[in-house]
């Protein structure tokens, strides 16, 4: 377990006393509990210090699915996420706000954690003023990274769809690389509808929560339109994977498509010579022994054959096939 606390510009570990004593004190106080396997026993009463379910740090290391936002007369709790935009899928946050102090509980987002910090540092003279305005803002700078992870999942999908769209021979990586970027958002994908429904539904009629002045609820607002904006962001990277999953599917039936072609073609080409085989190979009585020169079978058996394939390429050539290409693909005809 790691546990930290940010004052807006300074990060140091904390302690239960520390915590005490942070909610004491005036200004931005954000305790950060970074949780990995085994350690939620040992945070047990920390977690009661700042007010923390338990089995809420219990469901973060699980990382159970949630969709929890809730607004009450005395907190603001529930979920957000966070992505380190290394190709992994965002991780769960669990949160919890009063007009003392903003907790996190998580199991990953180092790299994302540090950079909201950065960022909060940034605005830390404006924050300090209004404390209240924290909640709206981390939880704002945290779903940017989660848009700034599907933007480059998205730019990942359309590159892949391009290089599916340019390949004729379907490539079995193509299709391991579309699944990959699937596994990246689906997780986050399939609950996020039910997240932007209990925000919405939270900030519909907030009522007073105690230390959420106008500018602090503004900032929820905000919030509000990050969220159905990283619902859209989901619904296009959605539209785009689909897309390139049916490209494959277009391309896979062209390239099955063209081996047909070729089989056919390769029939229309021998099937005289199936034909000549099987007349010549008749008993008849006016045709046995009567073919006895080397002459004749040159003639019939070899030169007979070879007019006879080199006669139906020339009329598939000119009935539209190219003949460098004909056992690939037919072109049309202009």
């Amino acid at each position: 377990m790691d546990v930290t606390i940010f004052d807006g510009s300074t990060t140091k570990p904390c302690t239960v006393a520390q915590a005490q004593a942070a909610a004491n004190q005036p200004g931005i106080s954000w305790i950060d509990i970074r949780l990995q396997g085994g350690d939620s026993a040992a945070a047990e009463s920390l977690l009661h210090e700042v007010g923390i379910d338990p089995a809420a740090a219990q469901q973060v290391v699980a990382q159970t699915p949630s969709t929890d936002f809730h607004m009450t007369p005395t907190d603001v709790h529930g979920v957000c996420w966070i992505d380190d935009n290394d190709g992994t899928p965002a991780v769960q946050v669990f949160f919890a706000w009063n007009q003392l102090r903003l907790v996190t509980v998580r199991s990953g987002g180092d790299t994302a954690i540090t950079q909201v910090r950065q960022r909060v540092t940034e605005r830390v003279a404006i924050l300090s003023k209004d404390p209240s305005t924290l909640l709206g803002v981390v939880l704002q700078l945290m779903l940017a990274s989660v848009q700034q992870g599907l933007t480059q999942t998205m730019v990942g999908v359309g590159t892949l769809d391009m290089e599916i769209i340019a390949t004729e021979t379907p490539k079995p990586q193509q299709t391991q690389q579309l699944n990959a970027f699937r596994t990246v958002f689906q997780p986050l994908a399939l609950r996020f509808p039910m997240y932007v429904v209990n925000v919405q539904a939270s900030l519909i009629y907030p009522g007073t929560v105690a230390g959420l002045d106008p500018d602090g609820m503004a900032q929820m607002q905000q919030f509000l339109g990050s969220v159905q904006g990283t619902s859209s962001l989901i619904d296009n990277l959605a539209g785009s994977v689909r897309n390139a999953a049916q490209d494959i599917q277009a391309q896979v039936g062209t390239w099955q498509s063209n081996r047909i072609n070729v089989l056919t073609i390769v029939t229309m080409i021998f099937l005289p010579i199936s034909f000549l085989t099987g007349y010549f190979g008749m008993n008849f009585t006016w045709l046995d022994n009567q073919l006895t020169s080397f002459w004749s079978w040159l003639l019939l058996g070899l030169g007979l054959p070879i007019l006879l394939v080199v006669s139906c390429v020339t009329l598939l050539a000119t009935s539209g096939y190219t003949v460098p290409r004909l056992l690939r693909r037919k072109h049309p005809t202009t």
